[in-house]
């Protein structure tokens, strides 16, 4: 299946989906969106794939949302016209639960900045290992929205709440060393040996049965995935409200005009 915002390969029973606009900082947009559940639940239905591996081209992994977006989708709700705002949000909709009830274990090599969208799409994967050098930031409270994709029940479960808050309000830039203490990722390496450390926990995976292998991820997410539904409906509700509100304008022109916004 050919993709337009992605690259997607499978060798040695270990599918690679490659985040593909390194000129855009691999910057997310709804069909990129579409395309990542796409080649998640191809390499779920390959038979020829055992394990999976998320990662990014260039010297990013996803810096966020294409601003771009935001922009054009406030301008038009201001002329009157009904914007696609929720679109990024629809395309990755079946996200959070598709990467729970997948047969096969996902890692996430993180090359890069993972930034907004960037870093919530790593937290339902089920292994996160970061270059020496990358970054992860939710920087949502940055252009007026919210955190998305589940990670308001995904990230207090893997840092703890107090890490959590402190993470989704600030918006700050993380460190692979910081996020390796906190327990966001297990493992932080030399760049140049990122997707060799990637491949190589997969084969170590990939040793076991497909049955036990399937089951034991079920069986850890039933365990850990009581209210996600309830966190991912707050999130739909509450993203929307963040949408039309005067703040998300305000922070998106100060960010394209590299300026402190005004709304406190």
């Amino acid at each position: 299946m050919p993709f337009e915002t992605l690259l997607y390969d499978v060798a040695d029973e270990v599918a690679t989906i490659t985040l593909n606009r390194p000129a855009k900082l691999n910057a997310y947009t709804p069909q990129m969106g579409h395309e990542i559940v796409e080649a998640m639940r191809l390499a779920d239905a390959d038979p020829s794939a055992r394990a999976v591996i998320l990662t990014g081209a260039g010297r990013a992994f996803c810096a966020g949302a294409d601003i771009s977006t935001f922009d054009r989708n406030i301008r038009t709700r201001e002329a009157g016209g009904q914007p696609h705002s929720s679109a990024g949000r629809e395309a990755m909709a079946d996200y959070p639960h598709l990467m729970r009830t997948m047969s096969k274990p996902s890692i996430v090599a993180i090359n890069g900045f993972a930034l907004g969208v960037g870093a919530t799409m790593t937290l339902p994967c089920d292994i996160r290992i970061m270059a020496e050098g990358a970054r992860m930031g939710f920087i949502f409270p940055r252009v007026g929205l919210m955190t998305e994709l589940g990670s308001s029940f995904f990230l207090p479960r893997l840092v703890g709440v107090a890490r959590a808050t402190e993470m989704l309000l600030t918006g700050r830039h993380y460190p692979a060393q910081e996020c390796l203490a906190m327990g966001v990722v297990t493992h932080v390496v030399a760049a140049e040996t990122l997707i060799s450390r990637a491949r190589e926990i997969a084969g170590e995976i990939i040793q076991g049965s497909p049955t036990s292998l399937a089951l034991t991820r079920r069986a850890i997410h039933n365990g850990i995935m009581g209210t996600l539904e309830n966190a991912l409906e707050f999130e739909a509700f509450a993203l929307e409200q963040c949408y039309t509100s005067p703040e998300h304008k305000e922070y998106v022109s100060a960010f394209i005009e590299k300026r402190n916004p005004k709304a406190r």
